[in-house]
């Protein structure tokens, strides 16, 4: 599994940024906030974009920076780096428009507490689990016996 170049898990690595990057403001699609009154709609989502933007390519560098710096291959850090990168939008979809209502409903009742529904937290959290699991156990089985 990890006989890919280094350069080529950087590629790979930098890839699954792009495609978080992408789903992650499709899945939010057809969300509505409400209004400032200090700023228009536009201007707030905007001012999002802009953030998730340019803040999330910083935000994944410093974390990928923040792990690559102990000695030893960086390959099975940028493994484990694109999966779970790229498995968190696909968490995500299918739970998606439940986790809109629960958003949107949250909004309308600033006071109450945000809780995932029984189905929701199970999917996301299992989905999570086992690619985490998966993760530990290629990359277990890929570095035994070196």
């Amino acid at each position: 599994m990890f006989s890919i170049p280094e350069s080529g898990w950087w590629m790979i690595a930098v890839v699954a940024t792009g495609f978080f990057m992408i789903a992650v403001p499709a899945l939010s699609g057809g969300m509505k906030y409400q209004d400032d009154p200090r700023r228009t709609p536009e201007q707030q989502a905007r001012q999002r974009k802009w953030m998730f933007y340019l803040g999330g390519p910083v935000l994944f560098a410093a974390l990928l920076g923040a792990n690559l710096l102990r000695p030893g291959p960086a390959s099975p850090i940028l493994f484990m780096y694109s999966v779970v990168i790229v498995s968190v939008p696909i968490a995500i979809a299918p739970v998606r428009g439940r986790l809109i209502k629960q958003s949107l409903a949250q909004q309308q009742n600033p006071g109450t507490k945000v809780k995932l529904d029984r189905l929701t937290a199970v999917w996301i959290y299992g989905f999570l689990s086992v690619v985490m699991l998966g993760v530990v156990v290629a990359v277990m089985a890929a570095t035994y016996g070196k």
